[in-house]
């Protein structure tokens, strides 16, 4: 019962479960679509947990990571990421999905593995919030440049935003005044893991045709998903070691240059333009878990 419980609470398999549920019995996913813009709603209040206001006490120190956060996420990795859409992707549907992934900031899982992998948390902390701030004004502009005001002004992509970024942080920033934490941090990481499930589920399950029929023809998104984040990561911790910068820190800018938040992705594709704009999201997903595990192997035994 034990092994069990502890593969319920095991991330890679909680997203191994969800992509072959959503190819083998997506037929569900009709229904768990409502669902998934409040259950990510959750994983992220939950992943803003760690964000502590104590690290905001001195701003002027908190500039130059929080702007390397934000640079790192859009101008490096979203400029990759639209570059490549532009020279592999025809359809409309994918590239839209595409200018949605490099439009979002990086992935809350950023803070836990800097933690876990013995990464700069402090750093990896600052940047990351430096790339949400600035994600709030960066998603409009990047919406505005590439699809006019048809989308910006949709309400759907102003209640998604809200819901996604500035809610959780506002929720979060609540329980941690009030000393709630202590309960809910107990049940974080399954809560989590299943709030991911769920998304994934879904996403894998509305165009589990395409996957199953067109497997091949995804072979392009592939590529551009690996060279966004797992080869795009390790030129980030090359250069990072070439400059002399120490292993901690190197390492969260490799992660925050290498992870977006394909969650919000999800959501924000699954709101404004259908399920096929999410195709390129859901293979992102796929890509990320073997690049977590690849991660985890390979930060580990790198301690120097």
């Amino acid at each position: 019962m034990q092994r069990i419980w502890g593969l319920l609470r095991d991330r890679n398999f909680v997203f191994l479960a969800a992509l072959v549920g959503g190819l083998a019995a997506g037929h569900g996913a009709v229904y768990t679509q409502p669902l998934v813009v409040p259950a990510l709603a959750v994983v992220m209040t939950l992943a803003t947990l760690s964000i502590s206001g104590q690290v905001f006490r001195y701003p002027r120190v908190l500039i130059r990571p929080a702007l390397t956060g934000l640079a790192m996420s859009y101008l490096l990795q979203g400029g990759l990421i639209l570059l490549l859409a532009w020279w592999l992707v025809d359809e409309p549907a994918y590239f839209q999905g595409l200018v949605v992934l490099a439009a979002v900031p990086p992935a809350v899982v950023v803070m836990p593995l800097a933690v876990v992998l013995d990464g700069d948390p402090d750093y990896s902390l600052v940047a990351l919030s430096g790339a949400y701030l600035g994600g709030l004004v960066l998603i409009p502009l990047i919406f505005l440049a590439f699809f006019g005001g048809e989308h910006l002004f949709r309400h759907e992509l102003f209640l998604i935003v809200l819901l996604l970024i500035v809610a959780p942080m506002a929720i979060s920033r609540l329980i941690l005044w009030r000393g709630w934490q202590e309960p809910i941090l107990r049940w974080r990481g399954g809560l989590t893991n299943w709030g991911f499930f769920l998304a994934l589920y879904t996403i894998v399950g509305l165009n589990r045709q395409v996957f199953l029929d067109q497997p091949l023809a995804l072979l392009h998104l592939i590529f551009l998903a690996v060279a966004s984040s797992l080869l795009l990561g390790e030129v980030v911790l090359w250069l990072a070691r070439r400059r002399g910068i120490r292993l901690r820190r190197a390492k969260a800018l490799m992660m925050i240059a290498s992870m977006k938040n394909y969650g919000l992705a999800s959501g924000l594709c699954l709101a404004l333009f259908g399920s096929a704009a999410a195709v390129p999201t859901t293979v992102a997903t796929i890509v990320f878990v073997p690049y977590l595990m690849w991660l985890s192997w390979r930060l580990r035994v790198r301690k120097a």
